[in-house]
């Protein structure tokens, strides 16, 4: 490999948001186009989550009907990350432009360090997109609605997610620890957007549990404009980016 392929290489891997590179992602001096929303996205998982984020800027990225396009810039790192080690991911590396985590309930002896994530998020005004019991979550309401307490496992979850109508290409989900979105999964995700917001909706609609009531959660868009996320511990981030389509 040539000196010249070696430097596109691992500048093409910054601009994925690789934290195992240590450096920081390049940002083009005085040059960039204003014009495109940047959002900073680090997430637990190092493959699902950056999967649909890249999903989500191919498919919506460009401007129309008056919308800024935007970017969606995952982190992650090999093994994934902890949800504390979300925010000090992305503090580090969206500087000005807007920041969020994502990151899931699903896992054992995680309530201190998510709690020290949202503390610290909130602190450094950081958007948290978590959920409950995990991402997979957020892919099954592409198919269909879905109601019931979890207890913080996403088995359940994954299980109708590969039996749902209309999900075929899922069908071997998390086998042979195969949780990518790519391809033929992609194409069964697509145009299911507006169904997936508003299942997610009804579900934080119908949770009345403490802090995650109805009342509390807020699932205002963010993409082209200022509006904060959704609220709430049945919150999921990415709701609210596609909500933005609805407007």
């Amino acid at each position: 490999m040539t000196g010249r392929q070696q430097r596109s290489g691992s500048a093409r891997a910054r601009r994925r948001g690789s934290i195992d590179d240590d450096r920081p992602l390049e940002r083009r001096v005085g040059g960039r186009d204003r014009s495109v929303r940047v959002l900073y996205v680090a997430c637990e998982g190092e493959r699902t989550e950056v999967d649909y984020l890249n999903h989500l800027t191919r498919e919506f990225g460009e401007a129309e009907g008056g919308r800024r396009s935007f970017r969606i810039q995952p982190i992650s790192k090999r093994n994934g990350l902890l949800p504390s080690q979300t925010v000090a991911a992305v503090r580090r590396h969206a500087d000005t432009d807007e920041a969020w985590v994502l990151f899931d309930r699903d896992g054992a002896d995680r309530d201190d360090d998510i709690r020290q994530a949202l503390t610290a998020a909130a602190a450094a005004g950081i958007e948290v997109g978590f959920s409950h019991p995990s991402f997979d979550l957020w892919l099954l309401l592409h198919f269909q609605p879905f109601t019931g307490a979890q207890n913080g496992s996403s088995r359940i979850v994954v299980g109708k997610l590969r039996s749902a109508p209309g999900a075929a290409a899922f069908a071997d989900y998390d086998i042979r620890n195969d949780k990518s979105v790519k391809g033929a999964r992609c194409e069964a995700l697509r145009g299911r957007e507006a169904t997936a917001v508003l299942n997610a909706k009804a579900l934080v609609a119908a949770c009345e549990h403490g802090d995650c009531k109805g009342a509390r959660a807020d699932v205002r868009p963010v993409v082209g404009g200022s509006t904060p996320p959704i609220g709430g511990l049945l919150g999921l981030g990415t709701a609210a980016i596609l909500d933005r389509r609805q407007q």
